[in-house]
């Protein structure tokens, strides 16, 4: 599937820097070692059918924070309950504080993708079937669809119609959208399905 790259702020200065010549700073490597901390964290959120969706360290001196995004395999298509993430939130600090051999402190902050995250892997597809997606193509412009099933070749969809306010839903008949057409894509809130 096309992944469409977006620079944030931060790296289009520095793309704009390195484009004019200008000598860029070398970037600061995280105060901790996120491999080691990947290898010894994965078990155990893998314990509670989870998996590791992000792992980042950013900060310096007292405002370190290492920011852990976990969620359930793709066979699961509930979201994390608040409970989960506080149980697997304890149990990565406890791996974690084994190994913190004396180092400063820092801030650990466990969460989930939330229900808008972008479908970037095959599992948050399979994570999201039934739902309401916001379907970009690498053609055309978004539009929305229900997903219906997801196959080694792409994902099976059908377009939501326009109705006049008050009508129930309508969809058009299904299609398959091949990985390559996809552009980008996300799950759609739903308030009243």
């Amino acid at each position: 599937m096309a992944k469409k790259t977006e620079l944030n702020s931060r790296e289009r200065r520095a793309a704009e820097r390195a484009a004019a010549g200008i000598q860029t700073s070398t970037p600061r490597k995280p105060f901790i070692n996120t491999e080691e901390i990947r290898t010894a964290i994965v078990p155990v959120i893998e314990e509670f059918g989870c998996v590791l969706e992000s792992l980042n360290a950013k900060g310096s001196g007292k405002n370190r924070t290492l920011e852990i995004v976990i969620d359930y395999t793709e066979e699961r298509t509930d979201f994390l309950s608040l409970d989960t993430i506080a149980e697997v939130s304890q149990g990565i600090s406890a791996v974690l504080d084994q190994a913190n051999d004396g180092e400063e402190p820092y801030l650990l902050e466990v969460s989930s993708p939330g229900a808008t995250r972008a479908l970037t892997e095959r599992r948050h597809w399979k994570r999201s079937l039934n739902r309401l997606l916001n379907i970009e193509l690498t053609d055309g412009e978004p539009f929305l669809a229900r997903l219906d099933e997801v196959l080694e070749e792409g994902v099976k969809i059908r377009r939501k119609k326009q109705t006049k306010k008050g009508q129930p839903e309508s969809y058009k008949d299904q299609e398959t959208l091949p990985w390559d057409s996809i552009s980008s894509a996300n799950v759609e809130i739903e308030f009243n399905h």
